[in-house]
C-alpha cells in the first residue's frame, strides 16, 4: 500500500513537471511567432513606403509607354493615393504653386489647368488650331490594378509632401506628382510616419524617376 502511494506521488510530480514544461514551451512559441504591436506597425510603415515608391516608378514608366502625362494624387486627409491621366498634352510652367498653412492655396487641378499650355508645333500653328478655343487639360483616374486608389494602413500616414512645383511642403489636402512622356518626373520628398513616431523618407529623382527610401527623416530642398 505504501509503495502504491509512493508511485502515485511520483507520477503526480512527473505530470506537474511536464505541465510546467509544456506551458513554458507554449509561451516561448507565442513569443516567437506573434510579433509585438510595435514590430507590426514598423513592418506596415516599411511595406507602405515600398508600395508608394513602386507606384511612383510604375507611373513614371507608364507616362513614357503611353506617351501621355500622368500624375499621382496624394490625399493627406484620406491618407490615400491614386494615379490619374491627362486628357491632353500638358506642361507645367516655371512659377511655383503657393502653399499656405500646409495646403495648396488654390484648388490644384483648377490652378494647373489655368497655368498649363500645349506643346506648340509648326503644323499646330499653320493649321489654325492655335486660334481655336482650347479646352483646359483635365485629369481623370486611370484604370489599372497598380493605379487604383490605395489607402494607407490605419497607423501609417503621409506626414508631409514636397514636390518641385510647390513653394512649400503640403501637410493637408492634396499634393500632386507629375510624370511626363518625355521620360521625366518632378523632384519630390515624401515623409511617411506611424503611431510609434517612426519616419520613412522617399526621395524622388526627377530625371530618372528612381525613388530612394531612407528609414529616417531626410530634409527636403525647401527646408
Amino acid at each position: 500500500m505504501a509503495l502504491a502511494r509512493k508511485i502515485r506521488r511520483n507520477q503526480t510530480g512527473l505530470t506537474l513537471i511536464e505541465l510546467v514544461i509544456v506551458v513554458s514551451l507554449m509561451g516561448l512559441m507565442v513569443a516567437i511567432t506573434v510579433p509585438s504591436v510595435s514590430n507590426i506597425t514598423g513592418f506596415n510603415l516599411k511595406a507602405a513606403a515600398s508600395q508608394v515608391a513602386g507606384t511612383i516608378r510604375y507611373t513614371y514608366d507608364l507616362a513614357a509607354r503611353k506617351n501621355s502625362t500622368f500624375r499621382i494624387v496624394f490625399d493627406l486627409d484620406e491618407q490615400a493615393y491614386w494615379v490619374e491621366s491627362a486628357s491632353d498634352k500638358f506642361l507645367l510652367k516655371g512659377e511655383k504653386t503657393d502653399v499656405r498653412d500646409g495646403e495648396l492655396e488654390a484648388d490644384e487641378e483648377e490652378e494647373e489647368d489655368l497655368r498649363s499650355r500645349r506643346f506648340v508645333s509648326r503644323s499646330f500653328i499653320e493649321g489654325g488650331e492655335m486660334w481655336h478655343p482650347k479646352s483646359r487639360t483635365t485629369f481623370s483616374s486611370f484604370a489599372g490594378q497598380l493605379t487604383k486608389k490605395m489607402k494607407l494602413p490605419n497607423e501609417v500616414i503621409f506626414q508631409d509632401i514636397w514636390v518641385a512645383h510647390q513653394s512649400d511642403r503640403v501637410t493637408v489636402g492634396q499634393a500632386y506628382l507629375y510624370c511626363f512622356p518625355t521620360g521625366m518626373t518632378e523632384q519630390a520628398v515624401i515623409h511617411m510616419g506611424d503611431e510609434d513616431e517612426d519616419i520613412y523618407t522617399l526621395q524622388v529623382e526627377g530625371l530618372l524617376g528612381s525613388v530612394k527610401i531612407d528609414s529616417h527623416y531626410v530634409e527636403g530642398p525647401e527646408e
